[in-house]
């Protein structure tokens, strides 16, 4: 009889053993379940009211990518003589604009490149642009830069700035060629 009543206690304890590992899955199982789904939701609604597609506005290459010639090495150095027709002096700086590019982090201009091309198309013409930078705290800063021209009469030139040069803004800068200067104006679109 003994061993009937121990087989018994022994056949609960199975059994609430049994009972007991099911509750623990099973609420481990929910608490997973109520896990992931807690997860998913804080995910969705973080992502929802704040991220937007990024905009690329500009793409600043290295100092030693923008010292370098896509046209290849540079085999003469004189520029082209402006021509005058009938008082009418060319090649003539047009269609020039510029673009800054903020630090994210302290809203300072870290960039300002000028882009812009001469008429009637000329190759080796050499542009000097300014750009006047206002500084935080209220001084102006003046930056001259020296760009030729391609073989499409296109050219570009770009100052790099760092935080520590706290740049607050970009005044109107101007190009000027052989024949002419033109204040440039930011580039829309």
């Amino acid at each position: 009889m003994k061993e009937d009543r121990k087989k018994n206690q022994d056949c609960e304890k199975l059994h609430l053993e049994k009972e007991n590992n099911e509750s623990i899955s099973t609420s481990r199982r929910k608490a997973l379940k109520t896990i992931a789904a807690g997860t998913a939701v804080a995910g969705t609604m973080a992502l929802t009211g704040k991220w937007s597609k990024p905009v690329v506005d500009t793409i600043i290459l290295p100092a030693h990518a923008q010292a370098t010639n896509p046209e290849g090495p540079v085999t003469s150095t004189t520029t082209p003589a402006p021509t005058t027709t009938a008082g009418a002096c060319s090649p003539l700086v047009e269609a020039a604009c510029y673009t800054t590019v903020l630090d994210m982090v302290t809203e300072y201009v870290i960039s300002a490149t000028i882009t812009g091309n001469v008429s009637p198309v000329q190759a080796g013409v050499d542009i000097t642009v300014q750009i006047n930078a206002l500084v935080d705290g209220g001084t102006q800063r003046t930056d001259i830069l020296h760009a030729t021209t391609n073989a499409a009469g296109s050219f570009s030139a770009t100052q790099t700035y760092t935080a520590a040069d706290r740049i607050m803004n970009i005044g109107t800068p101007s190009a000027t060629g052989p024949c002419n200067g033109v204040d440039v104006p930011r580039c829309v679109g």
